[in-house]
């Protein structure tokens, strides 16, 4: 056919109607609105526990009750928050980008290197700018919010899902979440000297670690689209994501649901003056980050697009 030519239709032949064109790639909007969630969790997190009376009690009683948890375990909290340094996380990207690397995954190991540093760097400068409210109730005034250890936990928690093999990737998000809620309730716990953190720093860094990892995976969906790749080749099988999955949603659902009913009776309650009370505040607040560091790593695993192929075969 001659440019100019004009199509003339059959008799009966169907005419195909052209496809609309996406306004949005496939696999960037799942991303790009799990960054928003986190994003404006972390608002909330900070208005209803930093800002309020009400939550600020709440996060005094759990202080208080986390005595009883420090006088067992501060050795344990103390080796596991000890290993944290900046040596500790260069390691950690370094290993991060070569695991990424040895498949030829380039554009991964950048975002993987993105989603710690972005984390991390997020933590360290809304610590230094957000200010407690001069109302507090806390007998501790002085900002913590968010957690640097919890943040550098769960960024790696991340950035493993960004680089691994596929078939590794269900079971290192179980792990993952165990990781992230040891090391967030171990801030709480602190050590001899005391508490480091509240479940509010905590949660929140969770989420900043969570916001980086999506809008990493959005931008690396996009640029397999713009290669024109199906998103088939970077989700692990369903049956071997399935049990994992499972795994992490219901002990996201039970702890969420131990964390809310102990918080919300704390906060009927409020301001605690019996041990029993504050212990009930620190057993809500230590339910309520594993259930934020559950649901966070399910999230992860089951909204991952696909990403650019290796160029050789992966591990």
């Amino acid at each position: 056919m001659n440019e100019g030519d004009v199509v003339i239709e059959q008799p009966g032949e169907a005419v195909q109607p052209p496809r609309p064109r996406r306004v949005v790639p496939p696999g960037v909007l799942a991303p790009v609105l799990a960054a928003i969630v986190s994003l404006l969790l972390i608002v909330i997190t900070w208005r209803l526990l930093v800002t309020t009376r009400r939550g600020q009690l709440v996060e005094e009683a759990a202080r208080i009750g986390s005595r009883d948890a420090r006088e067992s375990l501060s050795d344990l909290t103390a080796l596991m928050l000890g290993v944290v340094s900046v040596p500790f996380l260069v390691i950690v990207v370094a290993a991060a980008a070569l695991v990424a690397l040895a498949q030829k995954r380039w554009s991964i190991a950048i975002a993987a290197i993105v989603v710690i540093v972005g984390a991390n760097l997020t933590t360290q400068v809304l610590q230094s700018l957000l200010v407690r409210p001069v109302e507090d109730a806390s007998s501790i005034a002085n900002n913590s919010f968010p957690s640097g250890h919890a943040t550098v936990a769960a960024s790696i928690a991340g950035a493993a899902l960004l680089v691994l093999p596929v078939r590794w990737r269900p079971p290192v998000a179980v792990l993952g979440a165990l990781l992230s809620a040891s090391m967030g309730i171990s801030t709480m716990i602190g050590t001899e000297i005391g508490a480091w953190h509240r479940a509010s720093d905590v949660v929140a860094a969770m989420l900043i670690a969570t916001l980086w990892y999506f809008l990493a995976e959005s931008v690396l969906a996009a640029l397999a689209h713009s290669g024109g790749e199906s998103r088939s080749g970077g989700n692990p099988p369903r049956a071997l994501v399935k049990v994992p999955l499972g795994i992490l949603t219901v002990l996201g659902t039970l702890s969420l649901a131990l964390g809310m009913g102990a918080l919300a009776a704390t906060a009927v309650r409020a301001p605690i003056t019996t041990d029993l009370g504050h212990q009930v505040a620190f057993l809500g607040s230590a339910a309520g980050v594993a259930a934020v560091a559950f649901f966070t790593q399910a999230m992860m695993l089951r909204l991952r697009p696909h990403h650019p192929k290796p160029q050789s075969q992966p591990l």
